[in-house]
């Protein structure tokens, strides 16, 4: 599986790297918005598939973009309407209607690596009715 990581912390950044490949995963790390943004070609709107199968966001990026803003500009490309999205925070994020809308998962720093492998496998999961 294909990760995407846009963190602008760089040791959180290092350390979830570091966990993501020990699981086996490919991780594509962005340090900021617009780096990951041009990264997915989210401006490119041809049928083509996402060069990753998941994302971890950081909320609280430094630069003009929060890490919602991210969200709602990758959303805003087809391609990327069922990308599973983890939103990652150490703030308080109370606009759960935001989560609902961008179809996002919130996952609440400090994280234990249980939890943050446990949620990219329940996403990672086809839903249903796919």
């Amino acid at each position: 599986m294909r990760v995407g990581l846009l963190e602008d912390d760089t040791s959180i950044q290092e350390m979830l790297m570091l966990i993501l490949q020990d699981e086996g995963y490919t991780v594509s790390v962005y340090s900021d918005a617009q780096e990951c943004l041009d990264a997915l070609g989210v401006a490119a709107q041809d049928g083509t598939s996402p060069p990753v199968d998941l994302m971890i966001i950081d909320w609280r990026l430094s630069g003009s973009l929060s890490g919602t803003e991210v969200i709602q500009q990758i959303r805003s490309n087809p391609r990327f309407a069922s990308l599973p999205i983890i939103l990652t925070t150490a703030a308080t994020f109370n606009d759960t209607e935001a989560l609902q809308h961008l179809h996002i998962a919130l996952l609440e720093k400090p994280f234990s690596v249980d939890e943050i492998i446990a949620l990219i496998n329940d996403l990672a999961q086809p839903s249903p009715s796919s």
